[in-house]
C-alpha cells in the first residue's frame, strides 16, 4: 500500500509541470463575425439625416432626440467589437446578430421603451477589414395621444449607397 502511494505521488509530481505549462499557454483569441473580441476601429461620419415625422404628416429635418448619438458630418468614431461581440462606439451598445463574408449585422432587442431597436450594418472588405458602417435609429414619442417617429440613420466610412 505504502509503494502504491509513492508510485501515485511520483506520477502526479510528473504531470504537474505538464499541467501548469497549460494553464500557462495563451488563450486562442475569441473571433466573432471575423472580428476578434477587442477589435477596434475608427471611421468618420460621411452621411447623416435626422427627420421626425407626426402622424399624416411629412417628415421635418430635426437634431437627433434624446436617447439617440448626436454625431455630426466628419466626425471620427471609435468603434469595438464588445466580449460577446457586440458593437460599442459613443452612445451604443447594439448586440451582434449574424455574419457573412460581405457584412456583419448588429440588432438590438426591443423593449416597452425602444419598441424599434436600432440596427447596424458592418461592411468588410475583401480581407475581412471593416471599411464602412451603416447605423439606424427609430424613436417614437406619444405627446397627447398623438405619435412622432424619429429617423436618425448615420453612414460611417465607405458604405453601399
Amino acid at each position: 500500500m505504502k509503494t502504491l502511494f509513492l508510485h501515485l505521488l511520483a506520477f502526479c509530481a510528473v504531470l504537474a509541470p505538464v499541467n501548469m505549462a497549460q494553464a500557462r499557454a495563451p488563450k486562442p483569441p475569441v473571433i466573432i463575425g471575423g472580428f476578434e473580441v477587442g477589435k477596434t476601429f475608427t471611421l468618420p461620419i460621411t452621411f447623416r439625416d435626422s427627420s421626425s415625422q407626426v402622424a399624416g404628416g411629412e417628415p421635418q429635418p430635426v437634431a437627433p432626440p434624446a436617447g439617440i448619438p448626436a454625431y455630426t458630418e466628419g466626425q471620427q468614431i471609435k468603434f469595438t467589437i464588445g466580449k460577446k461581440g457586440e458593437l460599442l462606439a459613443p452612445g451604443i451598445k447594439i448586440p451582434f446578430k449574424t455574419a457573412t463574408d460581405q457584412n456583419n449585422i448588429y440588432v438590438g432587442l426591443p423593449t416597452r421603451k425602444a419598441p424599434t431597436p436600432p440596427l447596424a450594418t458592418v461592411y468588410k472588405n475583401s480581407e475581412g477589414e471593416p471599411t464602412g458602417v451603416w447605423l439606424q435609429f427609430v424613436k417614437v414619442k406619444i405627446v397627447k395621444r398623438i405619435p412622432t417617429v424619429y429617423y436618425v440613420n448615420y453612414g460611417v466610412g465607405d458604405f453601399p449607397r
